[in-house]
C-alpha cells in the first residue's frame, strides 16, 4: 500500500500506517448482517463467553419475551395455520415462524436505536422489510437477509431442543417460574382466534428448555486448567504477542501517474531507515519521512506518528515478518520486506509474552425497559442489602430481575472480562482499582442501568482466549454429531409468504 496523500491525511490518518504495514496480505473482512459499515455505531460488547453461543440459543431468552411482545401487535393470524417448520417432537405453524422473525429484527432494535439503523444499514424498522434492500448485497431484501437468520435460530433451538428431551433433561425450575409469570401477563385474545395458553406455552418452552440445555453443555465442555497449560505447551508462539513498529516507504505514481520516488530512492531510504539503533531513532526519521517526502505538517505526523506501532503482534505460521518477529530477532532489530511498490520496515519493540492482564467474573441486574430504571436498581440493590448479602442471593435476584437474556440464565454472571470489552461506564467500574470482592454498585450507561457485584479476578487474558478456543471446539464437535441426529423440515414457500 502507498504512503498516505495529503487528501487521505485529512480523512483518517490515525489508521493508513498501522493498517498497511500489519495487514498488508490481508484482504478485507466480508460484510455481513451483523458487520455494519466502520462508521458506524459501536455494537453492544458483552462477554467472550457469549460469542461461544450458537445464533439460536443467543436468540432464545430474548425470544422467551419477544413472543408475547409481538403477539400484542397482532403478529399472529385470526386462524390456525398448517406447520411450516418439523422435528421429531415440534411442529411450528406460520404464526409462531413469524414470532421468531420479529424477534430477530427486535434484537437489532435493542442494539440500535432506529435512527442508527436507518443511517448505518438503511433499515427502516417500521417498514415491510421485504420492501428494502439489504446495503450490503443488493440482490437480497432485508426480509431475505432476516429470514435466514430466523431459520438458523429455529433449526438449532429445534436441535437443542431434541438433543435435550433425548438426554432427559428437564427444564429447571426459576426457567418454568419465569414461563408462568410470562403467562400470566399475556393477553391471550391478542393472539388471535384459535389461539390457546398452552399453544403460548409450548413455544416458551421450547426456548427456554433449548437455552437452558446449551449453557449446561457449554460449562460441562469448558476445559480444565491442566487442558489449557497442554495446549499452550504444545504450541507457546501462538498464543503470545511481541511489540512492533512498522513505516511504508512507497516508491508508485501518484494520482497523475507521476512518479512519487523511484525504486532505487525508495530502498535506499528504507535501508537507511532500517540501520537505526532504536525505537526513538526509528520514530524520529519516520517523522521526518512524512515530513519531506508527504508534504505533512508537524501536527499531521504527531497524529499519524502512533499509528506506527503495534503492541501485541500476534504469530502466523509461515508468515515472513511472525517468524522473523517470534524467532532470533531481538529487540531493536530491523527488517525491510518488499511489497508491490513498496518496501515495509519493521522494528521489533518487545519480545514475546503471554498476556497476563487479569480478567474479572462480575454480575450484574440490568434494568432497560422500566418506566424508571435507575429506581428500579435501586430497589433490587436495597432488597439485596435487606436480605443475606451473599453473591448467591445476588445471583438470585438477577435470575428474577435481570432484563439481559445473555446472563439471566446464570444469574447475571459475566466470566474473564478483560479491559475494554465492555461499554465504557461498566468496564471502569469493573477495573477500578480499588474493587474488592463482594463490592456492589449502581451503573448507567447507554443500554440501561446495572446493578453491579464484583466477583472475583478471573483467569489471565491468554488462559481464558485458550478456553474459550476450546470451549468452542468441543462445542463445535458436540453439536455436529447430535445436528446430524435430528432432521429439521422448512416448507420453504410458506416461510417465504410470511409478512415481513
Amino acid at each position: 500500500m502507498n504512503h498516505m496523500s495529503k487528501e487521505m491525511n485529512t480523512q483518517e490518518p490515525q489508521e493508513e500506517i498501522y493498517q498497511s504495514i500489519l495487514g498488508d496480505d490481508a484482504p478485507p473482512e466480508e460484510e455481513t448482517a451483523a458487520a455494519p459499515e466502520e462508521s458506524a455505531p459501536a455494537k453492544p460488547k458483552t462477554s467472550k463467553k457469549k460469542l461461544l453461543t450458537i445464533a439460536g440459543v443467543s436468540a432464545a431468552s430474548v425470544a422467551l419475551v419477544g413472543c408475547l411482545t409481538f403477539a400484542g401487535i397482532g403478529i399472529f393470524n385470526k386462524n390456525k395455520t398448517e406447520s411450516i417448520v418439523t422435528s421429531p417432537n415440534v411442529k411450528l405453524d406460520s404464526k409462531m415462524v413469524a414470532c421468531y422473525l420479529n424477534d430477530m429484527v427486535n434484537m437489532y432494535k435493542q442494539s440500535y436505536s432506529e435512527e442508527d439503523l436507518l443511517t448505518y444499514y438503511q433499515l427502516d424498522v417500521n417498514k415491510s422489510l421485504k420492501d428494502q434492500k439489504y446495503p450490503y448485497d443488493e440482490t437480497q431484501t432485508w426480509f431475505d437477509v432476516m429470514l435466514d437468520s430466523t431459520k438458523s435460530t429455529i433449526e438449532q433451538q429445534l436441535i437443542m431442543y431434541e438433543a435435550a428431551k433425548e438426554a432427559g433433561f428437564e427444564l429447571p425450575e426459576k426457567e418454568k417460574q419465569m414461563i408462568e409469570e410470562a403467562l400470566a401477563d399475556a393477553d391471550v385474545a391478542a393472539y388471535g382466534n384459535g389461539v390457546t395458553l398452552d399453544d403460548i406455552r409450548k413455544t416458551l418452552e421450547i426456548q427456554a428448555l433449548s437455552s437452558a440445555y446449551y449453557y449446561k453443555r457449554i460449562e460441562e465442555l469448558e476445559p480444565s486448567d491442566e487442558q489449557i497449560m497442554e495446549i499452550y505447551e504444545s504450541d507457546p508462539k501462538s498464543f503470545q504477542t511481541c511489540g512492533l513498529a512498522g513505516f511504508p516507504v512507497s516508491y508508485t505514481a501518484d494520482e497523475e501517474g507521476e512518479e512519487v520516488m523511484s525504486q532505487e530512492d525508495a530502498k535506499k531510504l528504507a535501508d537507511e531507515l532500517s540501520a537505526v539503533k532504536n525505537v526513538k531513532e526509528f520514530e524520529k526519521m519516520a517523522g521526518e519521512i512524512l515530513l519531506e517526502y508527504e508534504g505533512y505538517t508537524q501536527e499531521e505526523v504527531d497524529a499519524n506518528i502512533p499509528s506506527i506501532y503495534n503492541d501485541a503482534y500476534t504469530y502466523t505460521e509461515n508468515n515472513e515478518l511472525a517468524e522473523w518477529a517470534f524467532g532470533e530477532a531481538k529487540v531493536n532489530d530491523t527488517l525491510v520486506l518488499e511489497g508491490s511498490g513498496v518496501y515495509y520496515v519493521y522494528i521489533k519493540t518487545s519480545e514475546p509474552a503471554l498476556d497476563e492482564t487479569n480478567t474479572v467474573n462480575v454480575r450484574h441486574i440490568l434494568f432497560m425497559e422500566q418506566e424508571d430504571n435507575l429506581a428500579a436498581a435501586e430497589n433490587a440493590l436495597a432488597e439485596w442489602e435487606n436480605g443475606e448479602k451473599t453473591e448467591e442471593s445476588f445471583a438470585a435476584l438477577a435470575e428474577k430481575y435481570t432484563e439481559d437474556g445473555g446472563s439471566a440464565n446464570n444469574g447475571g454472571l459475566y466470566e474473564d472480562v478483560y479491559p475494554g470489552q465492555m461499554v465504557t461506564n461498566f468496564n471502569d467500574w469493573c477495573f477500578d482499582e480499588s474493587r474488592q470482592p463482594g463490592d456492589t454498585g449502581i451503573v448507567e450507561t447507554e443500554y440501561g442501568v446495572h446493578v453491579m457485584y464484583f466477583s472475583a479476578t478471573g483467569n489471565p487474558l491468554w488462559m481464558s482466549e485458550i478456553a474459550d478456543t476450546l470451549t468452542q471446539q468441543n462445542y463445535n464437535e458436540w453439536y455436529s454429531g447430535i445436528a446430524e441426529k435430528y432432521t429439521i423440515t422448512f416448507d420453504e414457500e410458506a416461510m417465504n409468504s410470511i409478512e415481513g
